[in-house]
């Protein structure tokens, strides 16, 4: 009786550790075409069950000509808001660069590779 029930309480602990059924791996990357390295902090919400909702914000620097992932997470395929899933995205003014909003969904432009879609926001104009 207790292997059956250490069986059924393993079988729960692994089902609750895969992901929604509707969502799948999505990355988030940011890509700068500029000459100039750009620097961008990215904020998230994280849910803990110890702490509650709290926002953390990472900061990055994209190199001249290259790409970063910012974020992956599971996100539901169909959602059309990819900028929603930062609660914070704050661009470092570069002289002579004209940035692009990070706030406008048309700003993402959404790809998929192996069956993993992808959203790409170009940091600069």
């Amino acid at each position: 009786m207790k292997k059956l029930i250490s069986i059924m309480l393993f079988a729960v602990l692994i089902t609750s550790c895969l992901p929604m059924t509707g969502s799948s791996m999505t990355a988030f990357i940011v890509k700068n075409n500029s000459e100039k390295p750009i620097s961008f902090t990215a904020g998230v919400i994280k849910m803990s069950q110890a702490f509650g909702a709290q926002e953390i914000n990472n900061s990055f620097t994209v190199k001249p000509h290259d790409s970063l992932i910012v974020r992956q997470t599971y996100f539901k395929k169909d959602s059309e808001n990819p900028q929603k899933w930062f609660s914070k995205f704050d661009i470092s003014p570069e002289e002579g660069i004209e940035m692009n909003d990070p706030n406008l969904s048309e700003n993402w432009k959404k790809s998929s590779k192996d069956n993993v879609p992808t959203y790409t926001f170009t940091i600069n104009k």
